[in-house]
């Protein structure tokens, strides 16, 4: 059990902080800007609820969810408000826009009801690659989605989001003609009496942040702090006020989201480590710090694990298995459903389930809107495009839909089961951040890096590295590293035995070879 699940805020009396714990207590409670890198499991919320303990003043605890929130506000002391960002703009939003804002679960906006709102039209590349108007919607939506993540105070083309198989020149192209129906969107978004478009979280939360909004505390608290959005990254260091910030670096999943880092961008800030583990015991620790260790990972910390006992063994009936990718997560959950057994897919089958109907879609050649495909008009494009590009996400995709069929995915959804009621749960690495099981099985989905031309294996890519770490601290008691072991040949500079044989067989790369790469 952690740290933050072991005391109350009624047990503190007997509860005797750590040394690194009484180091940032003492950093907050002076009123100095304080930066605290909190590796997995090290008690980071009793950590900050200790600190809110001690700094006198209104403070503002700002959290990720709903969830954290509830949980904090348990505990944590009443001169000390906990807040998600979200809530905060709500309040603030409400006195003009509140006929507009959600109540509960956001409206849909489909495509086809934004198409007749914006008279949209399609778009042509040439006579033989033509986008829909819904599949012009959908982008266009998106591109508002992204601008409100973003710090950007008014929607530009950056906005926009790449489409795969697309090169420059189409992008660009297709930019140009997405961006003014995104601004139309935004537009009607911002009004207070906008009607066309259903306000979403993301959009109020923007229309706060263009607000530059001052927060009523003497003192602010930022969880998960690596991944805060450029938007809230915006307000909070705007502040005139004392910031804490809080979370693992080494935890930064969502780049791709538009996610930032708030450790940077805090300035004068006392930097402090939480490094002692209270999820798991030292066998853990050990292997996460292989991963810590990596020159990619840029940092000197290492975790200690101060949790119960446990080992890095192979696991036969695990609690829960964590793939790479979607595509092998719905195999792991088809797999046990053939076996009888009760699984959940964390997140639910939603996303696999929207490709499957997009590859249903690319197959009969109708094309499809979905976003990771809509560039492709046809299934055989879509193959083509997976087999001369590094795309090894998509290309699981393909592989698996070409050898169980689309509507075998789409059924494997209806047999989930809850959480509750599952023997095994299925998730994908990123999605189990924040979680963790008692047993926890890693898939094998995790690929070592290629090798050179020597037959040397290539550096470690920064963001595979952090969702390792991710992957083998979610176990509490016992780790089967199946799926990663390929690291211990890796950091000797080795390969694989699977890739020292493929290298073998292709034979060394001729000097003509060379020069045509």
């Amino acid at each position: 059990m952690e740290q933050d699940a072991l005391f109350s805020k009624d047990a503190f009396t007997g509860f005797t902080a750590t040394p690194e714990q009484t180091a940032i207590v003492d950093a907050v409670a002076s009123g100095e800007n304080t930066v605290v890198e909190a590796l997995a499991g090290t008690g980071k919320t009793t950590t900050m609820r200790l600190a809110a303990e001690a700094r006198r003043g209104r403070g503002l605890y700002i959290v990720f969810n709903k969830a954290a929130q509830e949980d904090a506000e348990k505990t944590f002391p009443k001169s000390c408000k906990v807040r998600t960002a979200h809530s905060l703009a709500h309040r603030a939003v409400a006195p003009t826009h509140g006929s507009k804002l959600p109540k509960g679960r956001v409206r849909p906006f489909p495509a086809r009801e934004a198409v007749a709102a914006f008279g949209i039209e399609g778009f042509s590349f040439d006579k033989d690659r033509v986008m829909h108007p819904n599949t012009i919607a959908s982008m266009a939506k998106s591109t508002v989605t992204r601008f409100c993540q973003s710090a950007h105070t008014e929607l530009v083309t950056e906005n926009v989001p790449w489409v795969k198989g697309l090169g420059p020149v189409d992008w660009r192209a297709l930019a140009a003609h997405v961006l003014p129906y995104a601004q139309a969107m935004w537009k009607d978004i911002a009004h207070p009496e906008g009607v066309k478009v259903p306000v979403a979280h993301d959009h109020y939360l923007k229309i706060w942040a263009l607000t530059e909004p001052v927060l009523a505390a003497d003192f602010v608290i930022v969880d998960e702090c690596q991944d805060t959005n450029p938007v809230l990254e915006h307000v909070v260091v705007a502040q005139d006020t004392q910031l804490v910030a809080v979370g693992d670096r080494l935890q930064t999943l969502y780049g791709w989201r538009g996610t930032s880092n708030l450790f940077r961008r805090i300035t004068g800030a006392r930097r402090l480590a939480l490094t002692e583990s209270w999820r798991f015991g030292p066998d853990i620790a050990r292997e996460a710090n292989i991963w810590l260790g990596l020159p990619v990972m840029d940092t000197d910390l290492r975790l200690t694990g101060r949790g119960g006992p446990s080992t890095v063994a192979a696991l036969e009936e695990p609690d829960a298995i964590l793939c790479r990718t979607n595509a092998a997560a719905v195999l792991e959950v088809m797999a046990a459903i053939d076996a009888g057994t009760r699984v959940a897919l964390v997140g639910g089958a939603t996303d696999i389930a929207a490709l499957a109907r997009a590859a249903i879609d690319l197959q009969d050649g109708r094309g499809t809107t979905h976003p990771e495909l809509v560039a492709f008009p046809t299934w055989d494009a879509l193959r083509q495009y997976v087999d001369e590009e590094d795309d090894s996400d998509l290309g699981v995709l393909v592989k698996l839909i070409d050898k169980h069929g689309a509507e075998a995915i789409i059924t494997t959804a209806d047999h989930l089961v809850p959480e509750s009621r599952a023997q095994l749960t299925v998730s994908t690495a990123h999605k189990s951040k924040g979680r963790q099981w008692p047993r926890v099985k890693i898939g094998d989905d995790f690929r070592p890096p290629p090798l050179d031309e020597n037959g040397k294996p290539k550096p470690i890519d920064a963001a595979e590295a952090m969702l390792a770490y991710v992957a083998v601290t979610r176990a509490e008691r016992v780790l089967d590293r199946d799926g990663l072991e390929w690291i211990d040949d890796h950091r000797h500079g080795r390969p694989t035995a699977k890739q020292a044989a493929a290298h073998q067989r292709r034979g060394p790369r001729t000097a003509h070879q060379k020069e045509l790469t």
